[in-house]
Formats: structure tokens, sequence, C-alpha cells
């Protein structure tokens, strides 16, 4: 599964979004409209396919609860985190303790990222890309040398 698109979408007066069909079509047909909802680590939520969020269990399982840093990784990673399912109009709710994270937005980005889907506010995600596209090159020597450095492994 890969998710792709950046799509504009309006939120109700009840906290509702309309799954856009090029998205939902992106989803395994085996999780019948579910998904996780959550906190993301950027300054959005991130919508996670059922599988995908089975595999970010496995890896979050794996972190010892007695050291304090592993607990509050783990306790911030899930902040939110709900089961959700596309009602019949295709559209999913954000919590009330979610919809704070896109600031009680109206319009919001959902942007496929490989194997989930972020939602951002619309405002916040374009200062968040103009912040990164001004950074790019730094970006770029970053991730490089860390690819670089799995390459030598």
């Amino acid at each position: 599964m890969r998710f792709l698109g950046e799509i504009q979408c309006s939120v109700d007066d009840k906290g509702r979004i309309k799954m856009p069909s090029s998205l939902k079509k992106q989803f395994p047909v085996e999780d019948n409209g579910r998904f996780m909802i959550a906190k993301d680590i950027e300054d959005c939520l991130v919508i996670y396919p059922m599988q995908t969020w089975e595999k970010q269990e496995q890896t979050l399982r794996k972190l010892n609860d007695f050291n304090p840093s592993h607990r509050a990784f783990k306790n911030a990673i899930t902040v939110g985190l709900t089961e959700m399912e596309l009602d019949n109009a295709d559209r999913f709710l954000i919590s009330k303790s979610l919809i704070k994270y896109v600031s009680n937005a109206k319009e919001v980005i959902l942007k496929g990222q490989f194997d989930r889907i972020q939602i951002w506010e619309a405002g916040k995600y374009e200062q968040y890309i103009q912040g990164n596209l001004s950074n790019i090159n730094a970006l770029a020597d970053n991730v490089s040398s860390y690819l670089d450095s799995l390459e030598k492994k």
C-alpha cells in the first residue's frame, strides 16, 4: 500500500472529513474502511491503515517500559489514538481530543506519505513546507549521509 497526493478537504461543524476517493481507493480492501488516527510526531495528525498500525505497534512494544524516555515516547506517539471507520458517506470524525492538533480548522490537507496519511491544518502545512523547502540543501545533506551509512553496513 502506498498513499500519494495532497488534497485539501473541508472539516464540517461536527469535526468530520470526507475521505477523498483518490485516497480511499489506496486503502487495503481487508481494512473495510477502518484505520487508526493519532497525533503525529509532526504538528499534525496521522491516519494509519490497520496493517501499518500493527507494524508500528510491534515496534513500540519493543521499547522498555522501565525506561522513562521510552515510556514518554510511547505515550506521546499514542496521544488520542483511536480506531475509526468511514461512515456511509465516506466521512470520519476527528475526536475532540485530536481536533485541537489541527487548530479546529475548517480546511485541512490530507497528505499521503507512503504507508500513512497526515492531516494538516492548511496554514500550518504551508508554513512547514516552506520551512523545509528553504532548508532543503541541509536536509538533503543529512539524509544522504544517513543513507550512505546504511549502505556501508
